[in-house]
């Protein structure tokens, strides 16, 4: 796990310095995240979103774009104290992932942004009432869809806020124990809010 951390930021080390034909900004946030399909429900799992974006203009108003980031993301029940006694669960899966992005910049210190991106899995963990394990049904690869937009109040710093969705389901389970999620499709998803700052270390 450290060893697959560290391999992480060397890389965005590395493409920073080597980015001086190209745009670039390093991001940092927070994931507020669920799973649709593991029955729990709300946006109560909170984990670091951290990354670099690398990214070439097309046009005046077109960008293209790719990003590595290490996304924490997962799922976690509520307990209500004044509740029944019930179980406690917390579901923790960590990703690099690489988005590609379209980037669209027509109004003055807004960026809007979509396109796809492929996760994978370095950390995983199920924590039921105290009991640690490793979700071994998870999927290795995820692929994902992304959305967001970025308001700069300077030159070099930003506002972000996005949604990430999978596209692929992330664990297979029986359908006979699954509800259906998006368009009645079984399997768990990863679903999740970012909110971030997002800094230009350049003005290239």
């Amino acid at each position: 796990m450290k060893r697959i951390v560290s391999f992480f930021f060397v890389s965005m080390l590395f493409f920073s310095s080597y980015s001086q034909n190209f745009g670039a900004e390093v991001l940092i946030g927070a994931n507020f995240s669920q799973v649709d399909g593991d029955q729990l429900g709300g946006y109560n799992k909170l984990g670091l979103n951290a990354g670099i974006q690398i990214n070439r203009p097309v046009n005046e108003v077109w960008e293209g774009a790719f990003e590595i980031r290490y996304s924490m993301k997962g799922s976690k029940k509520v307990i209500d104290p004044e509740g029944p006694p019930t179980f406690d669960l917390k579901l923790s899966y960590h990703y690099v992932e690489v988005p590609l992005l379209a980037k669209y910049m027509a109004v003055d210190n807004f960026v809007f942004y979509g396109g796809p991106s492929i996760g994978v899995n370095v950390f995983n963990e199920r924590n039921e009432s105290g009991r640690q394990s490793a979700e071994e049904e998870l999927t290795l690869l995820e692929l994902g869809l992304t959305l967001g937009g970025t308001y700069f109040i300077t030159d070099k710093v930003g506002f972000d806020l996005r949604h990430s969705y999978s596209l692929s389901s992330i664990r297979d389970v029986p359908i006979i124990i699954n509800s259906p999620t998006w368009f009645g499709r079984p399997g768990w998803y990863n679903r999740l809010f970012t909110i971030g700052i997002t800094y230009k270390p350049s003005n290239k």
